[in-house]
C-alpha cells in the first residue's frame, strides 16, 4: 500500500506544493525564531560574562557570611594587597566602575571609565594602541578607540574628565596613554569604555584614597596548577564577608540573573507567531488533503474493489501527510538556517541594538521544526482521511457527484454562541473595571478584556459555518447582478459552507490582528499626541547648565521653528494659601510679549503686567493637578541650593495667574518673571533654558523638526531636550517600530491563508468539473468562467477581510481604553491607510490565487470531460 502512495503522491504532486508551501514557511520562521535566539543568547552570554575579562576567579560581596545588605564595600576592605601576595595569585583587579563626562576641546560626551590593572589581561576591554595606564599612573586614560577615531585624538594628547555625578565635579585633564576596544559589547551602550589610573578614580569617587573607593569585588587570575591552595588562601586573606567563586559559578549566576530577569521572553514571543503561522497552514492542509480525497475518489474506489481495507485508505492518507509534512518542514528548516546565514554575513561588521547575530547551531532548530510540522499536518489530514473510509467500492463504477454539505453540528453551536456570549460579557466588565484607580483592579481589567476578545474570537471561529457563508451569500447576492460570471461565483460558493467558513476563518485570523494591533497603535498616538498637548505649554524645551548663543542660533535657523525664546533659570519654592510647599522653576523673560510668541496658550487681553515686582504663575499646580491658591496674590519665592536646601532671603512678589502648563518634564510648575531680576542678583541663574514654538511646513513632519533641533544640542551633553514633540516622537518612533515589526510576523499567517483560499478554489474546480464542462458547452467563454473564479476568491477574501477589520476595531478600541483611559481621554481612530492596504492586498493576492484553478477549470476540452460520465 506503500507503493501506492507513493505513486498517488507523484501523481498528484502539484497539488501538493500549496500544502507544502504553507508548511515551510511556517517552520521556517520557527527554525530563523530558534536561531535568532541562539544568537541573542549567546550574545547576552558574552556581554553578561565579558565583564570578567580574563579572570578565573571573582571575589563578590553578595553572598559572604556576614555580609551586610545595607554596608557599602570599599577597595580597602578586600584587603587586595593581601590577595594579590597569596602565592599562586597572578593578577588582581579592583571592580570599580564611573560615569564620566569626557571633553575634547568643543565635544563632549558622556561614558564610562573602569579601574585600570596592571595584569591587562583582566581588563575586560582590549588594548589596540599604546599601552593601559599603571594603577600608579598620574592622571592617565584609555580611550575607546571608535570615540577617538570620532574625535580625531590620538596615544599622548590629553582630554578633559569629570565625574558625571559628583556632587562637587571638578574637570580634570587626563593623558591618553592607549586606545580600548570592547570585542564583547559590554559596554556598548557607552560606545565602549575607557580605563584610568587610580588618582582619577579617586577624583571621580570624590574620596581619599583608591582604598575609600566603592566597589562591588574583584576579578583574579589564578594559576591553575596552584588553585587548590590559593583558593582557600585568597578567601582567608580577603573581607570575611566577601565570597570567591571561580568563573563557572560566575556565569551561571549571571545567566540565572539573565534569565529570570525575561531572557526568554523573546523567544517565546517569536515562536508564538511561529505557531500561529502554522495553526493557520493548518487550516491550509486540511483544505489540501479535502482536495486529493476528492480528485481520488475513482481511484480510492478501485483500491476498495481491488481489496483494500478503509484502514488502509486511512493510514494511506495518514502517510502521505507524514512524508509531506517531513520534506516540507525539512526545506522549511534549511530555508530558516539559509536566511539566518545570509543575515549573519549581512551584518558581520555590525551590531543591531548591540548584538552580534552569529550563527549558532543546536538540535532543537532541526528537530522542533520538524516534529511540529509534521505532527500538524498529520493532524490537519484526519478529517480526508476519514472521508477517504467513506468512499464505497460502487463509485469506482460511478462516480458520485461531491457536493460535500454536512448537518452543522448543534454542539459547535451551542459552545461557539457560549463562547461569544462570554466573551462579550468579560469585555463589557472590563470597562467599568478600568476606571478605578486601584493597580490591581486595573490589571483585572486587563485580564478580563484580554480574556474576553480571546473568547470572542474563538467564537467567532466555531460559528463561521453559520455566519460567514450566510455573510458571502448577502453579498454575493450584489455581486451576481454584475453578470453570468458573478452569478456562478456566488452560487458556487453557496455549495459547501464548511470549506468556505474553513477557509475564511484561516484569513480571519491574521486580518483581525493586523487590524487590532493597527487601531490600537493609531489609537495609542491620537491619544497620547492630545494629552501631550493639553500637558505642555510649549512644543519643544531645551534646558541645562549653559546654552551656548550659537546653539540657539542654530536652532533659531531651522526650517519649521517659528520663535524662540532663551532664558536664564533658577530653583525656588514659595507656599500656597495652605501652607503647602511648591517647588517652581523662575525663568526669566523680557517681556509678555516674547513669552507669548513661544507659548501654546493665551495669556489674555489685556497682557499681565511683569514688571520688577510681578510674577506670572499657572493655575493648576503641575504636581498635584489642583488649583493653586495664593494668599493675598502674592509669593514669597525662596531659592532651593543643588542640595534642595532653600537659601537667601525670600522675594515676595505679585503674582498674575493664567491657564498655562509645564514647560519641561522635570519643570511642573514654572513661574515667569522679568529678566531683569537675573540681572540685578534678585536671582542668581543655575541653568539656562530654551524655549521652542513650531510652525512645520507640509513637507516636513514634527519629528523631522524635533531630530534637527536635537541634533544642533547633540554636542553638549549637559542639554536635556523635552516637551512635547519630543516625548511624542519617542511614543510614535517606539510604537511605529513594534507595530512594523508585529504586522510584518502576522504577515507570514496571512500570505498562507491566501494559500489557502487558492486551494479552496482548486477544490472547487475538481468537484465541478462536470458542471464547468457542461457551461463550456453551452457556450461560457474560457474568460467567462476564469472570472467566475476571481469573483469566487474576492468574495471570500473581502467579505472575511471586511469582518476581521471590524472585530479588530472594536478589539483595539477595548484595548488602547484599557490601556489609556486610566491617564488620558481615550480618541477613537479608525487607521484608514493600514485597512486600505489589507483590503488592496486581499484583491491582489485573491486575484493571484485563481489564476492555477482558473488554468485548471479552462484546460480540458468540453467533450472530453463530458465524456467521463
Amino acid at each position: 500500500m506503500r507503493s501506492v502512495t507513493m505513486q498517488m503522491m507523484k501523481k498528484n504532486l502539484r497539488m501538493l506544493i500549496p500544502a507544502g508551501i504553507a508548511i515551510l514557511i511556517g517552520t521556517a520562521f520557527i527554525a530563523a525564531t530558534l536561531l535568532f535566539t541562539n544568537a541573542f543568547d549567546r550574545s547576552l552570554r558574552e556581554q553578561t560574562t565579558g565583564q570578567f575579562g580574563g579572570a578565573n576567579y571573582a571575589i563578590t560581596t553578595d553572598g559572604g557570611d556576614g555580609a551586610d545588605p545595607g554596608q557599602e564595600t570599599t577597595v580597602g576592605d578586600l584587603r587586595l594587597d593581601a590577595v594579590g601576595a597569596v602565592d599562586g595569585v597572578e593578577g588582581v583587579r579592583p571592580d570599580v566602575t564611573r560615569s564620566v563626562l569626557l571633553g575634547a576641546g568643543d565635544q563632549h560626551g558622556s561614558g564610562v571609565a573602569l579601574a585600570t590593572s596592571a595584569d591587562v589581561r583582566l581588563l575586560p576591554v582590549e588594548i589596540t594602541d599604546g599601552r593601559a595606564p599603571s594603577p600608579a599612573g598620574e592622571r592617565q586614560i584609555a580611550v575607546p578607540a571608535k570615540l577617538a577615531d570620532q574625535w580625531r585624538l590620538k596615544v599622548g594628547d590629553t582630554l578633559t574628565l569629570r565625574a558625571q555625578y559628583a556632587e562637587d565635579p571638578k574637570d580634570l585633564q587626563a593623558t591618553i596613554t592607549g586606545l580600548t576596544d570592547d570585542p564583547n559589547n559590554v559596554y556598548g551602550y557607552y560606545n565602549g569604555a575607557s580605563v584610568i589610573s587610580d588618582d582619577l578614580m579617586v577624583a571621580c569617587a570624590e574620596t581619599g584614597s583608591f582604598d575609600q573607593v566603592p566597589t562591588t569585588g574583584a576579578y583574579l587570575y589564578i594559576d591553575p596548577a596552584r588553585e587548590a591552595q590559593a583558593v582557600p588562601a585568597v578567601q582567608a586573606a580577603t573581607d570575611p564577608a566577601a565570597t570567591v567563586r571561580d568563573r563557572a559559578q560566575m556565569e551561571e549566576q549571571a545567566i540565572k540573573a539573565l534569565s529570570s530577569n525575561g531572557g526568554d521572553v523573546t523567544k517565546q514571543f517569536l515562536l508564538a507567531f511561529g505557531v500561529l503561522a502554522l495553526v493557520v497552514a493548518a487550516l491550509v492542509i486540511a483544505n489540501t488533503f479535502q482536495v486529493l480525497v476528492a480528485q481520488r475518489r475513482r481511484t480510492l474506489a478501485l483500491l476498495r474493489t481491488i481489496g483494500a481495507t478503509k484502514r488502509q485508505l486511512y493510514v494511506s492518507v495518514l502517510e502521505e501527510a507524514g512524508i509531506l509534512g517531513l520534506v516540507s518542514s525539512a526545506l522549511g528548516v534549511a530555508a530558516g538556517v539559509g536566511l539566518m546565514a545570509l543575515a549573519t554575513l549581512a551584518t558581520k561588521d555590525r551590531s543591531l541594538g548591540g548584538m552580534h547575530l552569529t550563527l549558532v547551531m543546536s538540535w532543537q532548530v532541526v528537530v522542533l521544526p520538524i516534529l511540529f510540522g509534521v505532527v500538524m499536518t498529520v493532524l490537519a489530514s484526519i478529517g480526508a482521511a476519514r472521508s477517504a473510509t467513506g468512499v464505497s467500492p460502487f463509485e469506482a463504477m460511478h462516480p458520485i457527484e461531491i457536493t460535500g454539505r454536512r448537518k452543522a453540528r448543534t454542539g459547535r453551536a451551542v459552545v461557539g454562541c457560549v463562547l461569544l456570549l462570554a466573551g462579550v460579557a468579560a469585555a463589557l466588565a472590563a470597562i467599568p473595571m478600568t476606571r478605578s484607580a486601584n493597580g490591581d483592579a486595573s490589571g483585572a481589567a486587563l485580564l478580563a478584556g484580554v480574556a474576553g476578545c480571546m473568547l470572542v474570537f474563538v467564537g467567532l471561529a466555531m460559528t463561521a459555518l453559520f455566519w460567514l457563508p450566510w455573510m458571502m451569500k448577502g453579498v454575493g447576492a450584489l455581486v451576481s447582478l454584475c453578470g453570468p460570471a458573478a452569478k456562478l461565483a456566488n452560487a458556487n460558493i453557496q455549495k459547501n459552507p464548511r470549506r468556505i467558513a474553513a477557509t475564511g476563518t484561516a484569513l480571519l485570523i491574521g486580518v483581525t490582528l493586523i487590524s487590532t494591533l493597527a487601531t490600537g497603535a493609531a489609537a495609542a498616538k491620537a491619544t497620547m499626541n492630545e494629552a501631550l498637548d493639553s500637558r505642555y505649554s510649549v512644543d519643544v524645551a531645551a534646558s541645562g547648565p549653559q546654552i551656548p548663543a550659537k546653539a540657539v542660533d542654530a536652532v533659531k535657523a531651522e526650517r519649521g521653528v517659528a520663535a524662540t525664546l532663551s532664558a536664564k533659570t533658577a530653583q525656588a519654592e514659595f507656599a500656597d494659601a495652605q501652607g503647602h510647599i511648591v517647588y517652581t522653576t523662575v525663568i526669566g523673560v523680557p517681556d509678555v510679549a516674547a513669552l507669548q510668541h513661544v507659548l501654546n496658550v493665551d495669556l489674555g487681553d489685556p497682557a499681565p503686567s511683569l514688571g520688577a515686582g510681578d510674577a506670572l504663575m499657572p493655575t493648576i499646580e503641575g504636581g498635584s493637578g489642583e488649583a493653586l491658591r495664593l494668599k493675598d496674590g502674592t509669593a514669597a519665592l525662596t531659592e532651593i541650593g543643588d542640595d534642595g536646601e532653600a537659601q537667601g532671603a525670600a522675594h515676595r512678589l505679585h503674582v498674575t495667574q493664567r491657564a498655562y502648563k509645564r514647560i519641561a518634564q522635570d519643570a511642573p510648575n514654572a513661574t515667569f518673571v522679568d529678566a531683569s531680576l537675573f540681572d540685578d542678583g534678585t536671582f542668581k541663574a543655575t541653568g539656562d533654558t530654551l524655549l521652542v514654538k513650531l510652525d512645520v511646513p507640509s513637507d516636513l513632519s514634527l519629528s523631522n523638526v524635533y531630530d534637527a533641533i536635537a541634533k544642533d544640542l547633540q554636542d553638549y551633553p549637559d542639554i536635556a531636550v523635552g516637551g512635547p514633540v519630543a516625548e511624542r516622537s519617542m511614543w510614535e518612533s517606539m510604537v511605529n517600530m513594534m507595530l512594523m515589526l508585529l504586522v510584518a510576523l502576522l504577515a507570514v499567517a496571512v500570505v498562507i491563508a491566501v494559500i489557502g483560499v487558492g486551494n479552496t478554489l482548486s477544490l472547487s474546480v475538481i468537484e465541478r468539473t462536470r458542471e464547468s464542462a457542461t457551461l463550456r458547452a453551452i457556450g461560457m467563454t474560457r474568460g467567462q468562467l476564469k472570472r467566475s473564479l476571481a469573483v469566487e476568491a474576492l468574495l471570500i477574501s473581502l467579505v472575511t477581510s471586511v469582518v476581521g477589520m471590524v472585530v479588530g476595531t472594536l478589539f483595539g478600541w477595548l484595548g488602547i481604553y484599557i490601556v489609556m483611559s486610566p491617564i488620558a481621554d481615550v480618541v477613537y481612530v479608525v487607521d484608514w491607510g493600514t485597512y486600505g492596504t489589507i483590503l488592496a492586498i486581499a484583491v491582489v493576492c485573491s486575484l493571484l490565487a485563481s489564476v492555477f484553478p482558473a488554468r485548471r477549470a479552462v484546460r480540458t476540452p468540453p467533450v472530453e470531460a463530458l465524456a467521463e460520465s
